[in-house]
């Protein structure tokens, strides 16, 4: 993969993190520093979070997880790190992968410890005790450099887009239909805001409207659900936004198509294309991926994880990310269109 980082923003590792080096480019003597990486999990690691980390130097990653078989998937430091206190104590202000959905207390003790937390779910509720603190990575993430990058570029500085479809369909072994959902309400928020209304359905079976008031209640029964869920996203002076998850798919596949007044931006995992209001090509970038397995979730972690590492992203959008998620969810559920904005307001109340 050439420069991948999975953010739109990368920073330089902290130089007082622990670190082992591992040679690249061995004629030339030149050396990549790699922060040691601390993995939490309650669960059996994914097939796709085992390939992306033994792409790392030995020694650059340490396991913690109550179960023994976790600890071993890659060769723990210590037995000690099944207790998640201890593990916490040991990875204080280092990059910490947490795998899986987490409990209330993981989300304390790993956004109290990690200098970056890196997640494969969207677990974490953003409440507003944790908007100052910028320190959540989703992973597998949009790379740096990727042709998603180009296209926000591209959108940047033209005029605001009047339409979106964004779609992100996986096999269920590479995360929860909220992942996906997670995904494709990031590109919505950064490229036209925050909805006003959204509509939603889901082929997701047996599910109920939560008789809880938590403000996580309902995206927290899809967690475990094999299916789909379509978005349908208002927003004022007619601009609209449509998006699709799935985690019932036969292959992994990220897209978006946006359009407006300078045309229509397609993008997916290996390129971008740009087309006047006259489906002329105005610009076409060399394909960011060299073969086809490059988008897939292994080699976008493995890229993520590697140093510079990527920058936390903004609370603040992170937060209307998941005010969205929630709505999509609630409406589901309900049937009726619900408020992104309304939805904040509770979360931000936490």
């Amino acid at each position: 993969m050439r420069g991948h980082r999975c953010a739109s923003i990368v920073v330089a590792a902290d130089p007082t993190m622990p670190e082992v080096r591992s040679h690249v480019d061995g004629d030339l003597g030149h050396h990549a520093r790699h922060p040691v990486l601390g993995v939490w999990s309650r669960e059996a690691l994914p097939e796709w979070i085992v390939r992306g980390l033994r792409g790392r130097p030995p020694g650059s990653v340490r396991i913690g997880s109550p179960l023994r078989a976790v600890r071993d998937a890659l060769g723990a430091a210590s037995a000690s790190e099944g207790d998640l206190r201890s593990f916490c104590a040991e990875h204080s202000q280092m990059p910490i992968l947490h795998v899986g959905f987490g409990t209330a207390e993981e989300e304390v003790a790993l956004a109290s410890h990690a200098s970056v937390l890196f997640t494969t779910e969207p677990w974490m509720r953003q409440t507003g005790r944790e908007v100052a603190r910028a320190i959540e990575v989703p992973l597998p993430g949009f790379p740096h450099e990727g042709s998603f990058a180009q296209a926000s570029e591209f959108i940047a500085q033209a005029a605001a887009p009047e339409l979106l479809h964004a779609a992100s369909v996986a096999p269920g072994n590479c995360g929860s239909l909220l992942a996906r959902l997670q995904e494709v309400s990031i590109l919505l928020v950064q490229w036209l805001g925050m909805p006003e209304r959204v509509s939603a359905a889901s082929t997701a079976e047996r599910l109920h409207r939560p008789h809880e008031s938590q403000p996580d209640a309902s995206s927290r029964l899809f967690r475990l659900c094999e299916g789909s869920i379509a978005v349908t996203c208002a927003f004022t002076a007619g601009r609209t936004a449509s998006l699709t998850a799935s985690n019932r798919h036969w292959h992994w596949q990220r897209c978006a198509l946006v359009s407006g007044s300078v045309g229509a931006i397609f993008v997916d995992d290996q390129q971008m294309k740009w087309r006047s209001p006259t489906n002329e090509v105005l610009e076409t970038p060399a394909p960011t991926c060299g073969d086809g397995d490059e988008s897939a979730p292994s080699s976008l972690l493995s890229s993520a994880l590697a140093p510079p590492l990527p920058a936390p992203m903004p609370p603040l959008l992170l937060q209307r990310v998941r005010a969205v998620m929630e709505a999509a969810c609630l409406s589901a559920l309900t049937g009726e269109a619900e408020s992104p904005e309304s939805m904040l307001r509770v979360l931000s109340q936490g």
